[in-house]
This record gives structure tokens, sequence and C-alpha cells, in this order.
């Protein structure tokens, strides 16, 4: 089995074994804010000489993808800080978008010095942003084989969180604007145009319950044809059905629902 991960303790060298460090994933996540744009980090964007005058240095930018991608995946990553992993990163007032994500061991690794049945991982690391700030945080530990476990898969979270709140609190970057081509349908967004497959789950639901009925009486329809002759009278050599039959076959609709759902 081979092991890649996404994150890792390891710097920006990119043969490192272990793949991206948090600068790089947070680069990454800003094209997703940036409406698909995507600006290579820079730590200075503006030099101020002893003469007064100045230098300004910028990244025009280059398109990672489309405008209408990103909009889709920041709308699908709204959700991991209020209904998935990085519940503890959400801030009611802020309009953000996330995800988390973890690191494995190799089973040698497991068997040979972790020695523990519990969850556990090398890297935890949560990348979130608004419009304004994208940020990367991870957490681990600088010996691999020391294990994250427990309250520690909560500490990037919890960091970006504070963070987040400090830098949003006097400056609100608001939401994203859908960008043309796109259109929401209740909690979902569809692109213009496309072939919709979606059927809501109560559509889907009240299809398989109609279906199952209409079976059920064509079978009952049926078992009582076979018991009368044409001239309407009891066939004596029909052989009655008995309960345990008529049961089984009552409850085989329900049995389908069941699968189905």
């Amino acid at each position: 089995m081979v092991y890649a991960n996404a994150i890792s303790s390891n710097t920006t060298e990119s043969g490192k074994q272990y793949g991206a460090s948090s600068e790089k994933m947070a680069a990454a996540y800003a094209a997703f804010a940036n409406g698909g744009i995507y600006h290579k980090p820079m730590y200075i964007n503006k030099v101020v000489f002893s003469d007064g005058s100045s230098k300004e240095f910028s990244d025009q930018g280059t398109r990672a993808m489309k405008e209408t991608t990103a909009y889709m995946m920041t709308e699908m990553m709204k959700t991991v800080l209020y209904s998935g992993t990085g519940r503890d990163a959400y801030i009611s007032w802020l309009p953000q978008a996330g995800k988390t994500g973890t690191s494995n061991y190799t089973d040698e690794e497991i068997e040979n010095h972790i020695k523990t049945s519990q969850f556990v991982a090398p890297d935890e690391m949560f990348v979130g942003y608004t419009r304004k700030y994208s940020m990367a945080v991870w957490t681990g530990y600088s010996n691999r084989l020391t294990p994250i476990v427990g309250d520690g898969f909560t500490v990037a979270t919890s960091i970006y969180r504070s963070m987040m709140q400090y830098l949003a609190e006097d400056d609100h970057p608001g939401d994203w604007t859908m960008p043309e081509g796109l259109h929401r349908s209740g909690d979902y967004i569809f692109k213009n145009g496309a072939r919709s497959n979606w059927i809501p789950q109560s559509t889907q639901e009240s299809s398989t319950t109609e279906s199952s009925s209409s079976s059920s009486t064509s079978t009952t329809e049926s078992e009582s044809s076979s018991n009368e002759n044409t001239n309407g009278t009891t066939n004596p050599n029909a052989t009655q059905p008995n309960s345990s039959a008529n049961s089984q076959q009552q409850n085989q609709p329900q049995q389908n629902l069941r699968r189905q759902q």
C-alpha cells in the first residue's frame, strides 16, 4: 500500500516525501477565494527608500480554474464549518469556507512504533478562507512518530477561529457573489444549461412508495383471479394461499423501500 499525504510538517521543498507545506496550502485555497485566480505568495509588497522613493511588488496572478468552479467549491466547503469536521472553526457572523485534513501512518509504523488502537495521525491541518484572507494551520510534532491524539485534533481549527475572528472583527469582508452561468435551487448550485439528474430525496421516496403500492395491488388481484372460474364460481382445485405467504407478500414493498433508502 502506498501512502500519499497532501499535508505535512515538512518545508516548502517540493521534493519532500510527505507533501505540501501550510504556505502552499494557504496559497492554493486562496485561489478559491479569488474567483479562481492563483497568486504566488509574497512577503513584501512595497519598499520605501531613504530618499522617499518606493518600489512596489505584486503578482498579477494566473487563472487556475473557472470562476464558476471556484464559487461552487466555496459553497461546498462552507458546509464543512457548520455541519462537517470543521465545526470548531465556525464563526456565525463571518462568511467563510474551509477543509480539515489529516495524514496517515503506514501499517508498519502503526505496528512497530505507534502501537495503539485509538485514532491517531502524524499531521492535522485546517485550511480556511474568507474573501480577504486565506489561512492554513498545521499541527504535529517534529518527530513524526509522535502521534496526534484526542483533543489534539481540534488545535488547528481553534487557532484558525481565534485568528480569523481577530482579522475580521473590524473589517467584515462579506459573502461571495454568484458569477454568471450558475443558478441556485434551494440549497444547491447548478450550472446553467447543464443536464440535471438531481432528484430531491422526498420525490424519490414518494415514487418508490407509489411503485411498491402498485406492485402489491397487482399481485393481490392476480391471486384473486386465479381462485375463480370464468363463470364466477370458486375453483375447487385452487389452493388458497396460507397466511404466512400473504404476510410475506404484503411486507415485500416495505422491505424494498427500506433497501432503497
